[in-house]
């Protein structure tokens, strides 16, 4: 049957290219979306007896999934960078300063994290960054961990590890016997307060930027 035939060739050569469109469709819905920052203050310390504090920024740039990358649980974001950045700030002047920038290598990839974990006389702090190799799972027996001096001129230096004896300011709400200069800070992720009366109004003075960035709020 010839009619049978030519029907059978242009349905074959429709499907060819219904099916390639199909394909395309079905690929562009598996995808991610554009790269956008995305940040967050994870710390803020506070620098003995005065106004400056040291504030530790997480910032990424990632990649939503998009369609059916999106399943069965909202998928995993992609991250197209990794990094830590330290800035020096001082809450009546509202002045900022960025010191320093670790951006994540392939042996921190997976699970990157950054934390301030001592102050030696309020000019250098000490700083770990742990993770796990990228491409792979991250559990403790593959977790790496390198440590930073960070000096508050700018500027940090690897270390083989940070001292034994290296510790935070304790940080507490309620004004010392011996304190003079009365100063707290906090944080709601994107934003960093201070109060600077006991029990005093708290004040946003510095926020995170469209680009990630932590810049001074106007007064």
């Amino acid at each position: 049957m010839p009619g049978a035939a030519v029907f059978a060739d242009r349905g074959a050569r429709g499907w060819g290219r219904g099916g390639a469109a199909f394909v395309v469709l079905f690929l562009a819905a598996c995808g991610y979306g554009p790269p956008e920052p995305r940040a967050t203050v994870d710390q803020v310390v506070r620098l003995g007896d005065s106004g400056r504090a040291v504030v530790l920024v997480r910032h990424d740039i990632v990649r939503r999934p998009m369609g059916l990358a999106a399943f069965p649980d909202g998928g995993r974001w992609r991250f197209d960078a990794r990094a830590s950045m330290e800035y020096l700030v001082e809450a009546r002047s509202r002045e900022i300063r960025l010191l320093a920038r670790q951006d994540a290598g392939d042996e921190v990839w997976q699970s990157f994290a950054a934390h301030l974990v001592g102050v030696e006389a309020d000019t250098v702090a000490w700083l770990r960054v742990m993770g796990c190799p990228r491409g792979g799972e991250c559990h403790p027996d593959l977790q790496r961990s390198l440590a930073y001096r960070l000096s508050f001129t700018g500027g940090a230096t690897p270390v083989e590890a940070v001292p034994p004896d290296a510790r935070l300011p304790a940080q507490r709400l309620g004004r010392r016997v011996e304190e003079i200069d009365y100063v707290r800070f906090t944080t709601q992720g994107d934003t960093v307060a201070a109060r600077f009366t006991e029990g005093g109004e708290w004040k946003a003075l510095f926020r995170l930027g469209p680009d990630g960035d932590l810049v001074p709020i106007a007064r």
